[in-house]
């Protein structure tokens, strides 16, 4: 169901995630309420290991809460069935991982395209806008590389650049700039999204 007068992107209710039990039981994420509104941006800042990439991973629909709700677009997702939640993660979500998570056998350009072709973009019109993506975060003379073949900051913006690609309703980055070199994180943080 659909709840016409909620003005969120995203919304989260009383968000839980536990891993074990009795004395092994760990609180990754307890009772999280969050509002974000259409162009917002909001940080989750804290220690490492404190729930901040299982956070994401649950209001992106990744990984299953253990209670609470998360609305995408005045839509519930957290009872939704796996295939439903792709669905919703390829046209509604942009990732940006801690880890990269590139394909290693396509190249730059390639991984940028992939989301548009799953969510059925022509081909043509895929590769356009990933071409067009990789020149705004500063890559298009290294399209046809390799992940291999490209530093961890180069790496870093073929992922934002791939987030990007199907024009989501909400981008969710673990640490976006942990591997871009000083100067592109301070170019990034005074400049607007792309």
């Amino acid at each position: 169901m659909i709840d016409t007068t909620d003005t969120s992107v995203l919304r989260a209710r009383g968000l839980r995630k536990v891993y074990g039990e009795g004395e092994g039981l760990i609180r990754a994420v307890d009772g999280v309420d969050l509002d974000v509104a259409p162009g917002e941006t909001v940080a989750v800042m804290g220690p490492s290991g404190c729930g901040k990439s299982t956070l994401l991973h649950l209001l992106g629909g990744l990984d299953r809460a253990s209670g609470g709700e998360v609305w995408l677009a005045g839509r519930r997702i957290d009872p939704i069935g796996e295939k439903a939640r792709a669905r919703m993660r390829r046209t509604a979500v942009g990732f940006v991982f801690q880890a990269f998570h590139l394909m290693h056998e396509l190249t730059a350009v390639e991984n940028v395209e992939l989301p548009a072709l799953l969510a059925g973009r022509s081909p043509r019109a895929a590769r356009g806008q990933a071409a067009e993506l990789l020149e705004r975060v500063g890559l298009a003379d290294r399209a046809s590389f390799l992940p291999s073949a490209l530093s961890g900051g180069q790496r870093q913006r073929v992922a934002i650049a791939r987030a990007l690609s199907n024009e989501p309703l909400v981008i969710l980055a673990d640490e976006p700039t942990g591997n871009l070199d000083s100067a592109a994180t301070l170019e990034d943080s005074h400049s607007s999204p792309p």
